[in-house]
């Protein structure tokens, strides 16, 4: 994802984290179960379930290579944000803010904790490997400059000490900077592979809402259909 679809991104996470705390002042009981609410989550559930193409062709190396034909694998993945950020958010208004049965909290909590862990998993991820990718190619011009400076000073020294005092001027900064660079790659390292929890946290709470959307999807075409008996 490119910076701006991650600003998109980011506000309509934040609009979606703004609509879920509307339950403090707002609660409509009966406006999941009318037309207008049915509307909502029937077209919520058709965007969630587009995630899971990207899943599927994600781990299927003969989907990807068939894919990525045609189109980038980049597309994709910006479909699998989007669909799951508009997909939560029409979920959240065919709720009505009625968050009173055991299988409504759980299916909400799930939704909202697979798309917080795989918002933060993402952005902060592809955040961090970039950096590192940059500093690693400044850290390996330093390496080149500090080459050059070496031989420069050993040649200095060869030369009965001409020109060294002002090469170890020139090395001694070059080294200080390599060193700190060297360790900002070291520990954002170790900060991507806390991110690569949260995209297994991801995984797992994923998993866990679509098993209960499916039973939530199950029950209300059953009890709905009782009502035609």
């Amino acid at each position: 994802m490119g910076k701006q679809d991650r600003i998109v991104a980011t506000i309509i996470f934040s609009v979606l984290a703004v609509l879920w705390l509307g339950f403090l002042v707002h609660r409509s009981p009966f406006f999941a179960g009318s037309l207008l609410g049915g509307v909502f989550g029937v077209v919520g559930a058709a965007c969630m379930l587009v995630p899971l193409v990207y899943t599927v062709v994600k781990r299927s190396a003969k989907l990807r290579r068939a894919f990525t034909k045609k189109h980038s694998f980049g597309s994709l993945l910006q479909a699998h944000v989007y669909f799951g950020l508009i997909g939560a958010l029409l979920a959240i208004i065919h709720s009505g803010h009625k968050f009173q049965s055991v299988l409504g909290v759980a299916l909400t909590a799930s939704m909202l904790l697979s798309v917080l862990t795989g918002f933060i998993g993402q952005y902060y991820l592809r955040y961090v490997a970039e950096n590192i990718r940059e500093r690693k190619a400044q850290l390996d011009g330093l390496w080149r400059s500090l080459d050059g400076q070496y031989w420069t000073y050993a040649q200095g020294l060869a030369a009965d000490g001409a020109g060294t005092v002002k090469a170890a001027a020139e090395l001694l900064p070059l080294v200080s900077a390599a060193a700190d660079l060297q360790y900002s790659v070291q520990f954002q390292g170790r900060v991507r592979k806390l991110f690569n929890a949260w995209l297994s946290a991801h995984i797992a709470f994923s998993i866990i809402f679509y098993l209960l959307l499916a039973l939530h999807i199950w029950a209300g075409i059953y009890f709905g259909l009782r009502w035609f008996r």
